[in-house]
């Protein structure tokens, strides 16, 4: 029996168990995981740990004296394949099962695959041990492939170019960060790849990814092929709630929670990449894949079980860093009707600021933190802030409360 079961030790699920600790929660507290490592960050993977720059022992959020000591017991290389709600109980793999009085469901998400085959020189970065793999392959080989521009693929391009392999994007949509930046940051990141000397093929299908005897060979929609060196794939990912939805907890595009990250049962809560959030903010539900959001959702569940319940009105915010340029992203600007350019795209210092009906929703900042800060503020506090003042300088945030 656990007082608190927490299925996944990625940020969210190990944030509940320490913020638990912080708030003195004196009770049992088990985390399941499919890891061999403890709780370590997953963003530095794509990002300082494959240059180096990143040393292995700082991924870890604690140390596993930390867990001896508070109490937490992690179950490494466990996997739960079924939740039985009525008996509260989870089922692992090994045939054992575990008996919660609360349940924290944080499984994250699965990625998109699109081989069939495993192989060192194919690699899909979603844990250490295939971080390590990529690191060694960018310093032995001399090119790569990368099929996916998203957030991960280019910050691969980056580390790939800059430590001076041959480096190819392709990408099925027509432009880069489709689904995650607007046009106009998307254009300039693309721009920026290519003055560093990245090719990139876009509206161009990976239909088939072999391993060969010196490398790996792609065949293309547009009936081409590519040989590179290696392969690194980052597609896109799903929300990981096969055994929420098998238990019959409401899912639809992730696990459905309330404000507090309850899920239709009183007993489980979920948080992170596979929960699906009312956002009262939008008056939309979203699922989002960012380390801030499952921070915040963590904080949610703790304060939760222990009864001191918060809600959730983050503004969400996200992070990509790409050779000397830092990329962060307040709000969601899917649904913007206007946008306005702040800075100058040439000086490599701006911000591209999102209005919907004259109501500022989003920025994206290339090199620019301090338009971010206030731009996170003027969204959280719903400002009723111009496109014309924002476009210009803004010297003081109190006029625009």
């Amino acid at each position: 029996m656990s007082d608190v079961l927490i299925i996944g030790g990625g940020q969210a699920g190990s944030m509940v168990a320490i913020n638990l600790r912080k708030k003195k929660f004196e009770g049992s507290i088990s985390i399941i995981t499919e890891e061999a490592s403890y709780p370590y960050q997953r963003p530095p993977l794509s990002k300082g740990f494959l240059t180096g720059k990143t040393k292995i022992e700082s991924l870890f959020f604690k140390s596993e004296e930390y867990y001896e000591k508070n109490g937490i017991k992690v179950l490494l290389r466990h996997r739960a394949i079924k939740l039985n709600t009525k008996k509260q109980e989870v089922i692992l793999e090994d045939g054992r099962s575990i008996d919660y009085k609360k349940l924290v469901i944080t499984t994250g998400s699965n990625l998109n695959k699109i081989t069939s085959k495993e192989h060192k020189r194919i690699i899909y970065l979603n844990t250490l041990s295939n971080a390590i793999e990529l690191q060694k392959q960018l310093k032995e080989s001399k090119s790569v492939g990368i099929v996916g521009a998203g957030y991960i693929g280019l910050e691969v391009a980056a580390t790939a170019k800059k430590m001076g392999l041959q480096t190819t994007v392709f990408e099925a949509e027509k432009r880069i960060m489709q689904r995650s930046a607007s046009k106009e940051i998307s254009n300039f990141i693309k721009s920026y790849h290519e003055k560093m000397g990245v090719e990139f093929k876009l509206n161009t299908i990976a239909e088939r990814i072999e391993p060969t005897d010196k490398g790996v060979r792609i065949d293309l929609s547009d009936g081409k092929g590519s040989n590179p060196d290696f392969v690194v794939i980052g597609v896109g990912v799903q929300a990981a709630s096969s055994i929420a939805e098998d238990a019959g907890l409401d899912c639809s595009n992730g696990i459905l929670v309330d404000e507090n990250c309850l899920t239709n049962d009183k007993n489980i809560y979920a948080a992170g990449d596979c929960v699906n959030y009312y956002y009262s903010r939008y008056g939309t539900r979203h699922r989002l894949e960012s380390v801030q959001n499952a921070i915040d959702q963590a904080a949610i569940v703790s304060s939760s079980i222990v009864g001191e319940p918060i809600l959730y009105n983050s503004t969400p915010w996200f992070w990509s860093d790409q050779y000397d340029l830092k990329l962060k992203i307040a709000g969601l600007s899917q649904e913007c009707d206007l946008t306005v350019i702040r800075g100058k795209t040439e000086e490599i210092k701006f911000s591209a600021c999102h209005f919907k009906e004259n109501k500022l929703t989003a920025v994206e900042c290339v090199n620019d933190q301090k338009t971010f800060m206030l731009g996170k503020k003027l969204i959280e506090t719903e400002s009723s802030i111009t496109p014309e003042a924002m476009e210009n300088t803004l010297t003081n945030l109190k006029d625009w409360g």
